[in-house]
């Protein structure tokens, strides 16, 4: 078991989050006037609206919450009848931008919404009612509650291997991407996107370097699960391994190339099972070094039949997972000195990509959407779903 250092785990916070907590508020509504039927007006609402704009959590928190001691969205209160304006003015809504990929959670940790569209706006507390004659003419609070605001990243690829691999190397040299690079474990410390261009139809495809996984990590060594649960979000896993093997430091266990992938298979596996049925690429890393096309030649013969030679060799482990992972495609490359089998690589995750899009178009449901009233705040479980497709945001 590995544990990253205090200093690490506090860089990693201060540069980048995946999660925020949010306190959010109606407005209150505006008094009626009784002796004239004036009604008060109902107060503002808290909406949530994803952006393909906003990049990134940190965005978010640095242009609304920067330098307050705690997160909070208070939409504005209804105006108050009177006898020069009968019906008093509505409060304001906020209408609160974050990035796609956003799941919101209420403070029981219940899923309230999925914002993975630009089509949908999301009412997280609803405004209170003006004062009319059904509430006693007295205007009534909006509502308020906690909610969590859980980013995992949206990308076509998932760089997925132990740390040291080479992932970073390989987004570098396969996209405009411009991550960290350094030969020593640890290097990326929060998830890189790169964009890939296919030329030829100007076809662009989203890669995800997530920082590499350690022995555990389904049990959060490392903070796992803050890097595992951005899979869910990928359609195709790439898996990068290091066709030398991986020792993570000094005086470590030396794990062997095949040993590093059925250890992380048996990672995902433990975290969520589901993950394992996504279409995954292997590729064999760093085949420019002594011995590699040798050791390759091993490899992609036991990785042809992992599930058996996995059991074969690990079975009476219990590092043997018991579902596996299906490879579609096993490839040798040399990120840092073959642009070649870089080029071979890109072209095969691009008709890997097709492939998974053309299944899902033929397979594609149309979803309804239904929205829930809201009333008190503690009947109130889930979000108001306010969806359009020609919606002009503020």
């Amino acid at each position: 078991m590995v544990k990253l250092s205090g200093v690490l785990y506090k860089t990693v916070k201060k540069t980048w989050i995946d999660s925020l907590r949010v306190y959010v508020k109606g407005g209150h509504g505006g008094n009626g006037l009784p002796s004239i039927g004036g009604a008060g007006g109902p107060g503002g609402s808290v909406l949530i609206s994803p952006s393909r704009k906003v990049k990134s959590l940190m965005k978010v928190y640095k242009d609304n919450f920067d330098g307050e001691q705690k997160q909070r969205l208070v939409a504005s209160s209804g105006n108050h009848s009177s006898r020069s304006i009968i019906l008093g003015q509505s409060g304001e809504d906020i209408t609160f931008q974050v990035p796609l990929g956003i799941q919101i959670f209420d403070d029981h940790q219940r899923l309230l919404k999925d914002l993975d569209s630009e089509e949908v706006l999301v009412k997280v507390a609803a405004g209170g009612n003006g004062g009319c004659s059904q509430n006693g003419w007295i205007g009534q609070p909006g509502q308020s509650r906690h909610i969590r605001l859980d980013l995992k990243i949206i990308a076509d690829v998932g760089l997925v291997g132990f740390p040291n691999a080479g992932k970073s190397t390989l987004l570098k040299a396969i996209s405009r991407a411009k991550p960290k690079i350094a030969s020593y474990p640890f290097t990326t410390i929060q998830p890189n996107l790169g964009e890939v261009l296919y030329s030829s139809d100007m076809r662009r495809i989203v890669l995800a370097d997530l920082p590499g996984l350690i022995e555990g990590a389904s049990y959060n060594v490392g903070m796992g699960h803050r890097f595992l649960k951005h899979l869910e979000r990928t359609r195709l896993l790439l898996f990068i391994i290091d066709v030398n093997g991986f020792k993570l430091k000094e005086g470590g266990t030396y794990r062997s190339a095949f040993e590093t992938l059925v250890l992380l298979n048996k990672e995902i596996q433990l975290y969520n099972p589901d993950l394992l049925e996504k279409p995954c690429v292997c590729v064999f890393n760093k085949m420019d070094t002594e011995g590699s096309e040798e050791k390759f030649k091993e490899l992609e013969g036991l990785v042809q039949d992992f599930e058996a030679n996995a059991i074969r060799l690990f079975g009476n482990q219990e590092s043997c997972p018991n579902k596996f992972l299906q490879f579609s495609d096993i490839l040798p490359i040399s990120a840092e000195y073959s642009p070649k089998s870089v080029m071979s690589l890109k072209s095969v995750l691009r008709s890997r990509i097709d492939e998974f899009s053309d299944k899902g178009n033929r397979s594609l449901k149309t979803e309804e959407s239904i929205s829930e009233d809201l009333q008190s705040n503690d009947q109130w479980t889930h979000p108001e779903l306010i969806i359009s497709s020609n919606m002009k945001l503020k």
